[in-house]
Formats: C-alpha cells, sequence, structure tokens
C-alpha cells in the first residue's frame, strides 16, 4: 500500500492522516529548473550534432566521409542521452523524488572527488567545480532539504 501525503490512511478502524509534504525549497526549484532547461539544451546539441553530421558528411575530409558522419552522430547520440537524464532527474527534483535526492548526492560527491583530484594536478579551474559541488552536496544535506525529498538516511548539516 502506498502512502501519499496529506491523504487519510486506513489503519483498523481508524483513519490516520499522513502529514503533509513539506513546500519544496526555493534551491531545490532552481536546481530542478536549472536541470530541465539544461536537458533541453543538451538534447538541442544533441540533434544539432546529428543533423549536421548528416548535412556535412559529404563535403567533411572527402577521403574519409564516415568518420566526420560517425563522430557528429556519437557525440549527438552522447547528448541526446545526457539531455534526457538531465530532463529526468530535473523532473524528479521538481517532484520530490528521493531517488533524485540520492542520484544528486552522489553525482556531487563524485563532483567534489573530481574536482579535488583536477586541483591537485594543477588545474586551478577545478575549484569553480569544487565550491559549486561543495555548495550542493552541502545544501542537500540539510535537514528541510531532505524531509521534502522524504529521505531519512545520510547524514544531516
Amino acid at each position: 500500500m502506498s502512502v501519499e501525503y496529506g491523504q487519510p490512511q486506513e489503519w483498523g478502524a481508524q483513519q490516520v492522516y499522513q502529514p503533509q509534504r513539506p513546500e519544496r525549497p526555493l534551491g531545490v526549484t532552481i536546481l530542478a529548473v536549472l536541470s530541465i532547461l539544461g536537458g533541453i539544451l543538451f538534447l538541442l546539441l544533441g540533434i544539432l550534432a546529428s543533423v549536421l553530421g548528416a548535412a556535412f558528411a559529404g563535403t567533411m575530409m572527402t577521403g574519409m566521409k564516415g568518420l566526420p558522419l560517425f563522430i557528429f552522430a556519437a557525440v549527438g547520440v552522447v547528448f541526446i542521452i545526457l539531455g534526457l537524464i538531465e530532463l529526468v532527474v530535473g523532473w524528479g527534483l521538481w517532484k520530490g523524488a528521493s531517488w533524485a535526492w540520492w542520484v544528486t548526492v552522489i553525482l556531487n560527491g563524485l563532483g567534489v572527488i573530481l574536482a579535488l583530484v583536477s586541483l591537485a594536478g594543477g588545474n586551478v579551474g577545478g575549484i569553480v567545480t569544487l565550491i559549486i559541488d561543495a555548495v550542493i552536496l552541502y545544501y542537500f544535506l540539510k535537514p528541510h532539504v531532505k524531509a521534502f525529498f522524504g529521505v531519512t538516511a545520510g547524514p544531516t548539516t
């Protein structure tokens, strides 16, 4: 039996009311919208790369006509897949799906680790990625954000 927020549930002879789902935090709304917009952008870029690859394959590298088409098509497919993932995660963030919280925390945690490795390798540009991923990770561990997603596991800040 699935439990929905704010709906009465039968429990023996009594009706038990579930608590209302907390209101979506502003930061979650912003990240969901950015994720959806990023997904749309990736989809458009993927379609554009695929179309350009098909349209200009014959004019590029006349000796290797298939290679540019393959490269553009591969880039297009990767962008389309990333766009679909971004759209699904953005929708999950908007709806407060617990799996979207986990995806965001895991990916931003990996982002922090990769940014640290990048910084250790001498790439000072990694500091921007480190700050963004760390702030998002910190925010998603706040109690009110975890409550919106219905997540009780993991650390809280």
